[in-house]
């Protein structure tokens, strides 16, 4: 085990994260390697009076400490065993390390769209994967936990027997959101299919028909097939649709970056309430893009529908609000997965 204190080599690199936009300010860093490393650090955090957070990789970043920072990230072991379909993860994992250790054995986790999330965080916050709608929250697959005082140190969880799945990943210019939107609303999802809709800008520089475009796009996955033709009401920008591999899926990692988001569970969400948040989310003041997620199927949630505002910067909690405020009246909660940045 490493430590770390302010003005130490090291010290600036172990406490950065994912989130580049807010950065804990501790007074120690413990760099832990194991549950007794963690156990060290909590005595230290009780002995001297101080608080303590814990961070793998820094995607869930909320609330910052200025006392003890326990970093879990060395703390990385994945063991699969084919045999009983279960892996065992140390809290400083990521899912691409689960991907990569279960895809050999025709096995895969019920990871989601990033595979540099930390696997801990993601499934303690219950975990909405790519095939979410099919076989529900990641969290209700966990077969043991191992703690250290109140830090997860492991997770035992299970694997399912998937290979390749059915996945389709559409983008269309932002010009045609309003008829893409309503063709996404209007959908009757099998219970065994996922989807999210989501708004994205991408900057000038970025490769291919994306750069420097707004676009909407739509992801689906299925171990079973289906048939999303309903949805091509514009020409597409890109269009992949077909049978992969579940890690690819899964989602590609992308740099670190400042961002805040946020959430809200909605207990219904009409067409013209939906249509109203684009376009508030379209015109705020500050850039704010938005994901909506139709829940049901496997998912035991007494809601319908998961809208999330994701934006590029800090302070945008008030933009948020706004746009929130066209569905206060079906907000029946909030995922713990999907806040970034605030408080």
């Amino acid at each position: 085990m490493q430590i770390f204190h302010p003005g130490d080599t090291g010290y600036d690199e172990e406490r950065s994260g994912f989130q580049t936009g807010l950065r804990h300010e501790p007074q120690v860093i413990f760099a832990v390697e194991s549950a007794k490393d963690v156990e060290e650090a909590l005595r230290y955090a009780e002995t001297h009076g101080l608080d303590h957070a814990v961070q793998a990789t820094g995607h869930g970043l909320t609330t910052t400490t200025t006392g003890v920072l326990i970093s879990t990230k060395r703390m990385n072991a994945v063991e699969v065993d084919a045999e009983t379909r279960t892996a065992r993860v140390e809290a400083g994992a990521i899912w691409q390390q689960v991907l990569e250790e279960a895809a050999p054995h025709g096995l895969a986790p019920l990871s989601g769209d990033a595979s540099d999330v930390g696997v801990v965080g993601y499934t303690l916050g219950g975990g909405y994967s790519v095939l979410a709608r099919e076989f529900g929250f990641a969290s209700d697959r966990v077969r043991a936990t191992e703690t250290a005082g109140d830090v997860v140190t492991a997770l035992e969880f299970e694997l399912l027997p998937i290979d390749l799945v059915h996945a389709g990943e559409l983008y269309f210019d932002v010009t045609h959101a309003e008829a893409v939107f309503e063709a996404f609303h209007k959908w009757e999802l099998p219970d065994h299919v996922t989807a999210s809709l989501t708004t994205i800008a991408f900057p000038a520089g970025f490769p291919g028909p994306l750069g420097g475009r707004s676009v909407v796009r739509v992801t689906c996955a299925s171990t079973q097939p289906f048939d999303f033709d309903h949805l091509c009401v514009a020409p597409r920008l890109i269009e992949e649709c077909g049978r992969k591999p579940f890690a690819a899926a899964a989602g590609k990692p992308l740099p670190p970056h400042t961002y805040q988001g946020d959430n809200v569970l909605l207990s219904d969400l009409p067409l013209d309430a939906l249509h109203r948040v684009r376009e508030k989310a379209a015109n705020a003041e500050v850039p704010v893009f938005l994901g909506l997620m139709p829940l049901g199927g496997a998912l035991t949630a007494n809601a319908t529908h998961l809208l999330k505002l994701i934006s590029p910067q800090l302070g945008a909690e008030a933009s948020h609000a706004e746009v929130f405020d066209e569905v206060r009246s079906f907000v029946v909660g909030s995922a713990r997965n999907f806040r970034y940045a605030v408080g």
